[in-house]
């Protein structure tokens, strides 16, 4: 490709997806690229990426792009239905891409990353999402709140509502501030469930507004979602209760801390499709907890090990995705 392009780079309808992209996106930017996102999650988040240049999904579909030297997506049918043989510009697709150059990785940012070297020839990667919200300085202030996400993008991801009140009882007795977040359409119907019990069930008019409230609490727990990318964009450590746990290795949160809930054993797949959500058990989502303050433990330890003594300067950063 030219020493300099003007790319159209179209992401995901999906939040995870999106976000995912996005350090595709900011490595491009460091290249030398002009780099112009389109997405309806990126485009409602745009006020926190203030380096990015971001349009809403054009109607007018692929004939709208025609300014562009060339055009990243990751799949040909989504956000935009793009046949790579009849293009206006020429079509980089990482899921292409990856069908010819299979990669042995466990991690999608990994995946991207050998993809930005061998297309784009992008060597000094960063694996950083880069969203700024506008009170960084707010991070994490509400330590002892956990936020809860029960809903995902299909209904098969769906946990058990009456195992998360469970847990939201038990996190409950255990001092914790309990809030479970839910979109217009289920919010009626977990407000209903939250009565008489010991947490708040709060909705949001924008995803700005929900990523403010996450970025000031201390955990996130929830089953596999663009809310616990989200989460982990902003720093925020993450619980997730996933349907396929070996799959979500590739697709889990990938910046801040986080931990997969594991599942009691199930011999057969058919069985662990139809029944896993037996196989996850209140008791299990809790020690994942625990593990992962352990886990925060052991980092702050090591991290006050190694850092300088008193009276010589202390390099500091405001934590970001």
């Amino acid at each position: 490709m030219s020493a300099s392009e003007h790319i159209a780079f179209l992401v995901s309808n999906k939040l995870g997806d999106s976000l995912l992209l996005l350090p595709l996106a900011h490595n491009l930017l460091r290249k030398g690229h002009r780099v112009t996102v389109f997405g309806r999650q990126v485009h409602a988040l745009a006020a926190w990426l203030p380096g990015l240049e971001v349009r809403p999904i054009p109607s007018e579909g692929v004939a709208a792009l025609t300014e562009f030297d060339s055009i990243f997506q990751m799949d040909v049918d989504q956000p935009l239905v793009i046949d790579p043989n009849n293009c206006p510009r020429p079509l980089k697709s990482l899921t292409i891409w990856l069908h010819q150059n299979p990669v042995r990785s466990t991690l999608f940012l990994d995946e991207l990353r050998q993809f930005a070297l061998a297309v784009y020839d992008i060597e000094d990667w960063s694996d950083a999402c880069e969203l700024v919200p506008l009170h960084p300085e707010r991070w994490r202030q509400n330590s002892k709140r956990i936020v809860i996400h029960p809903t995902a993008g299909t209904a098969e991801r769906y946990w058990s509502d009456a195992r998360f009140i469970q847990l939201a009882q038990r996190l409950s007795r255990a001092g914790y501030d309990v809030h479970f977040v839910a979109e217009e359409r289920e919010a009626v119907a977990w407000r209903a469930a939250a009565k008489g019990q010991p947490f708040t069930v709060n909705q949001f008019d924008s995803l700005l507004a929900l990523g403010d409230f996450i970025h000031e609490s201390g955990y996130m727990i929830g089953n596999d979602s663009g809310i616990g990318h989200l989460a982990s964009a902003l720093g925020v450590p993450t619980v997730t209760i996933s349907h396929r746990p070996r799959n979500m290795l590739r697709w889990r949160p990938q910046w801040a801390a986080g931990v997969i809930v594991p599942h009691l054993w199930l011999p057969l797949r058919a069985w662990r499709r139809k029944y896993w959500r037996f196989a996850v058990t209140v008791p299990a989502v809790m020690r994942s907890l625990r593990q992962l303050q352990k886990q925060e433990a052991r980092n702050s330890r090591k991290n006050a090990a190694t850092a300088p003594k008193l009276g010589k300067a202390v390099a500091t950063e405001t934590p970001q995705a």
